[in-house]
């Protein structure tokens, strides 16, 4: 059954969706971290901790400042208060399931983007379980992929200062905001394995920045999806994201290398 979690932290106010079996010792927890404009209902989010929960693992997924159920306003969108989120979602998770043996991370999009900052930042590193990472079309260059998003230029975005977003829940971003993704680059080594999820057909994600951070990252291991655009709606290329997805936090490992 699904539970609803309000966890607090600061000033921040963090809606998250709990999923646990009812029984058996829990050896897996999963964290779904949404994209810019998603939420906990997206139905990327919803099948992977779906997918996760039929193998005996509790998952969490939440919604960022601004987004979902978020009380707060645009104001709080900001790189920081994301990171944060995150973190605070991980330290509850490790504390509501301490038997735990795998923290599992899948993170799209900008979600994937902060993930790196946290673990940059070695904000994940105090945890009691080994993380195991799987990033979605990952925004190695989010400032470049917001002003893709919007249809921008840095100039034209400096002179309106915010730009509203139109997504299930109308959202503004802050010049700011964009000048705090400038100032964060994702793009060198991390001390774990990842697994990335790329759509060969992705508009706002290039390709070459992509093979790049893989290049940096000797254990991360790329599976690019033929005909996949940036959210994977495209037949069958979900159902190999499950099953990638289920093998990394399964086994480490890519199982069904004779599909590419």
């Amino acid at each position: 059954m699904e539970e609803t979690v309000v966890i607090t932290n600061e000033d921040l106010k963090i809606f998250c969706r709990l999923q646990a079996p009812d029984e058996g010792k829990i050896q897996r927890v999963v964290l779904g971290v949404h994209g810019l404009g998603g939420s906990t209902e997206d139905d990327i989010q919803r099948g992977i901790v779906e997918e996760m929960a039929l193998f005996g693992a509790a998952t969490i997924r939440f919604d960022f400042p601004a987004h979902g159920e978020s009380p707060m306003g645009s104001e709080a969108l900001t790189l920081h208060n994301c990171v944060q989120s995150l973190t605070t979602v991980a330290d509850y998770a490790m504390g509501r399931f301490p038997q735990a043996e795998d923290l599992c991370i899948f993170a799209s999009g900008f979600g994937a983007y902060v993930t790196l900052i946290a673990l940059q930042e070695h904000m994940l590193e105090d945890l009691p379980a080994r993380i195991k990472l799987v990033i979605q079309t990952p925004s190695v260059r989010m400032d470049e992929t917001l002003l893709a998003m919007g249809g921008l230029s840095r100039e034209t975005f400096w002179a309106m200062d915010r730009v509203t977003f139109r997504t299930k829940r109308p959202f503004y971003v802050t010049y700011s905001f964009y000048e705090e993704l400038r100032e964060h680059s994702v793009l060198c080594a991390y001390p774990i394995p990842i697994l990335i999820l790329q759509g060969q057909e992705d508009a706002f994600i290039r390709m070459e920045d992509i093979r790049f951070f893989q290049q940096l990252n000797e254990r991360a291991k790329l599976v690019i999806i033929p005909g996949a655009s940036h959210r994977f709606l495209e037949p069958g290329a979900w159902d190999m994201v499950l099953d990638l997805t289920r093998d990394w936090f399964e086994f480490e490992q890519v199982l069904l290398s004779d599909w590419f």
